[in-house]
């Protein structure tokens, strides 16, 4: 049904390999319940992180999103970070 405006508040963030990484989305639509995390490098094609349909927290391996829906944000954190997570 078109696009949504998804605002990232933090910018460019640098993180040491194995510490923890968190950013934060925040959106303006309402009744928007579904949200897709896509880790984006350069020259290849965006991949999948996370999809979470509904709110509160969702795990996989060491990526945790948490998806508010009264606030209007998402927010993703990866554990123990990686040279590979650039």
């Amino acid at each position: 049904t078109g696009q949504i405006p998804v605002t990232q508040e933090d910018g460019p963030v640098t993180v040491k390999q194995g510490h923890t990484f968190h950013t934060t989305c925040k959106y303006q639509m309402s009744g928007f319940d579904a949200l897709l995390w896509y880790q984006l490098r350069k020259g290849q094609v965006p991949q999948l992180l996370s999809y979470q349909a509904g709110t509160g927290p969702k795990h996989s391996g060491r990526i945790t999103t948490h998806l508010n829906t009264t606030g209007k944000s998402s927010v993703l954190k990866v554990q123990e970070v990686e040279v590979s997570d650039s």
